[in-house]
C-alpha cells in the first residue's frame, strides 16, 4: 500500500535551492541532494558519496552527463540502495539508478553534494559505453569504476558530452518515477518552502546555525500531499500540465497589482519543439525568468507606479550569475505591489496565482540587510518563462502526475508545519562536515 512520506528539506546548501537529507548504498552515506522539478537525474558527487565503500553496488556500462543554466557534470551509472526520510518515516528502494560524477564544472551543485530530478522520463537519459569498454580491453565492460579513473577525465564537460553522445542513447526511470512504479508511494509529491534566498542572520554566521534557521527550512512530501491537512488550506487553484518534457504550463499573462494586463509571448515556431510551452514550473530555479520583453514591460509597469523603483531596480536589468543586493533599509515593502500570473488551468479556463513583494524580494539577502530582485532575463533567452522557488515560496505545491495523462499542479495556501518537527529538522541537517 503506497504510503506518504514527510521529508525535511533546506536550502543553506544550494544558496537558496531546497536540498533533501538522502542516505545511498550499503552504508546509508548521508548526502544532501537539490530537488528540482526541472531535470529527472539522480547524481552525486564521487568524494560525497565514496561509492568504493558500497557493497550493494552494481556497476553498469552507462554513463550520463547534464549541462545545467550553471555548471554540469559527467560520471558513470551504477545501481545502488537509496532511502529519503526520517528512521521510522522513509522511503527506501533498491537497484536505483545512480550517476556518480567525476568530473563537474563549477557551481554545478553549489555546496550540495548532487541533485535529486522530479521530473519525467524525459530528461533521464544513459549512453551505453559497452562498445567503447571493449575496444579499451575493459572486463567486465563497466563504467564504474574505469571512468573515475583520472586518464579518463581529460575532456572538458562540454567535451565529454560530444564523444558520450555518439553512443546508444538508453532512457532510465528517475527515481520518484521508480518509487511510484514498484508501489512505495503513491505518483504525487508536494514541497512546502518559504524562501528562494538563504535567510542570512549576520555576515559571519556559520552554515549549522542558518541551517537551523526556520524560514531556511521546508518539506518535501511524497505521496499523497493531501492527507497533510495541518500544511494547507484548500481550496486547490490546479494549472495543467500540457505536456511532460518538464512540468510544462501556459503562462497567459502577468498584472502588476491593478495595473494592465501584459500578455505572455507565444513561443515561436523553431522554439516549440525544444520548449514545448511558454512556461515551466521549475523547484530547481531560485528565479524566476521571463522573456526579455514580457521583463522590460514589467519593468516600465514598475516605473509607472513609482519612478524611485527605477533606481531599485537598475541592478537587477539582467541576470549576472550572482547575487548582489542593495541596501535594505531603501526597500520598503509595503510601496510594492503583488504580481498576479495568469495560467491555463485544469479545466482550460484561466487560473490566476501571485508572488507577493515579500518573494519577489527577498530581504536579508544574500547578506544580513541586504536586499535581492528575484525577476530577471537572460540575453537571448527564448519566449519561455522559468517560475522557479519565488513563485512556489507563496503556496503548497502539489505535483499530482496522476491525473490527465501529464499531470496536474496544484497550490493551496499553505500553512508553516507543525512546530515539533523543527527539532527534528535541525537535526537532520546539523551532522554534515564543514566541507560539505
Amino acid at each position: 500500500m503506497p504510503h506518504s512520506v514527510r521529508i525535511p528539506i533546506n536550502n543553506t546548501y544550494a544558496k537558496g535551492g531546497y536540498c533533501a537529507r538522502v542516505h545511498i548504498g550499503h552504508h546509508q552515506h548521508p548526502v544532501n541532494l537539490v530537488l528540482d522539478t526541472g531535470s529527472s537525474t539522480l547524481a552525486v558527487h564521487n568524494g560525497s558519496y565514496k561509492p568504493e565503500h558500497d557493497t550493494t553496488l552494481q556497476p553498469t556500462s552507462l554513463a550520463q552527463d547534464v549541462i545545467y543554466g550553471k555548471g554540469g557534470w559527467y560520471g558513470p551509472v551504477v545501481t545502488t540502495r537509496v532511502r529519503m526520510g526520517l528512521p521510522g518515516h522513509s522511503a527506501a528502494l533498491n537497484k536505483v539508478k545512480v550517476a556518480v560524477t567525476c568530473k563537474e564544472q563549477a557551481q554545478s551543485f553549489v555546496d550540495a553534494d548532487g541533485i535529486l530530478g522530479l521530473a519525467y522520463s524525459g530528461l533521464n537519459p544513459a549512453y551505453d559505453l559497452e562498445q567503447y569498454l571493449q575496444a579499451n580491453q575493459v572486463s567486465p565492460a563497466h563504467s564504474y569504476p574505469f571512468l573515475m579513473n583520472a586518464a579518463q577525465q581529460d575532456k572538458s564537460v562540454h567535451q565529454y558530452r560530444q564523444f558520450l553522445h555518439q553512443y546508444p542513447r538508453r532512457q532510465l526511470t528517475p527515481y520518484f518515477t521508480q518509487l511510484e512504479e514498484q508501489g512505495v508511494v503513491a505518483n504525487q509529491f508536494a514541497l512546502l518552502t518559504h524562501r528562494s534566498s538563504i535567510y542570512q542572520t549576520d555576515s559571519c554566521c556559520p552554515l549549522a546555525k542558518l541551517a537551523a534557521h526556520h524560514l531556511n527550512q521546508g518539506l518535501f512530501v511524497l505521496g499523497k500531499p493531501k492527507l497533510h491537512l495541518d500544511l494547507y488550506r484548500e481550496p486547490f487553484r490546479s494549472i495543467k500540465v500540457l505536456d511532460d518534457k518538464y512540468y510544462n504550463v501556459e503562462l497567459l499573462g502577468l498584472q502588476l497589482g491593478e495595473g494592465q494586463s501584459l500578455e505572455a509571448p507565444r513561443l515561436q515556431s523553431n522554439e516549440q519543439p525544444g520548449y514545448r510551452t511558454n512556461a515551466i514550473i521549475d523547484s530547481g530555479s531560485t528565479l524566476v525568468v521571463l522573456p526579455q520583453a514580457l521583463f522590460q514591460a514589467l519593468m516600465e509597469q514598475f516605473y509607472a507606479i513609482n519612478p524611485d523603483f527605477q533606481a531599485l531596480l537598475a541592478p537587477f536589468q539582467t541576470f549576472s550569475g550572482e547575487e548582489a543586493g542593495i541596501p535594505l533599509a531603501k526597500l520598503n515593502l509595503s510601496d510594492w505591489p503583488p504580481l498576479h500570473l495568469d495560467f491555463t488551468g485544469e479545466q482550460g479556463m484561466p487560473v490566476r496565482l501571485t508572488l507577493k513583494p515579500e518573494t519577489y524580494w527577498q530581504a536579508h539577502a544574500p547578506k544580513s540587510n541586504q536586499a535581492y530582485f528575484k525577476i530577471t532575463t537572460v540575453p537571448d533567452w527564448p519566449n519561455q518563462s522559468i517560475l522557479g522557488l519565488p513563485l512556489l515560496n507563496n503556496y503548497y505545491c502539489l505535483f499530482d502526475r496522476s491525473t490527465g495523462g501529464t499531470g496536474t499542479i496544484r497550490f493551496a495556501t499553505k500553512r508553516d508545519f507543525s512546530g515539533h518537527l523543527l527539532g527534528h529538522l535541525s537535526k537532520e541537517f546539523s551532522h554534515l562536515k564543514p566541507d560539505n
